[in-house]
């Protein structure tokens, strides 16, 4: 779990392995959180885009 945390905010966000893991567990796995959430909404947006518009 932790590799997969560090992965997704170093891929997402640009972080080092250093900075993700210099965080409080707690505090990384709030960032991965709002990082999702903010990744679906990002999908969600998209997907009704394509619906009213067409797909692209």
């Amino acid at each position: 779990m932790l590799r997969r945390e560090v992965f997704y905010l170093a891929y997402h966000l640009h972080w080092s392995w250093a900075e993700a893991m210099a965080m409080e567990v707690g505090e990384r796995r709030a960032y991965v959180r709002m990082l999702a959430a903010r990744i679906d909404e990002e999908n969600r947006a998209l997907a009704h885009g394509w619906t009213h518009q067409g797909s692209p």
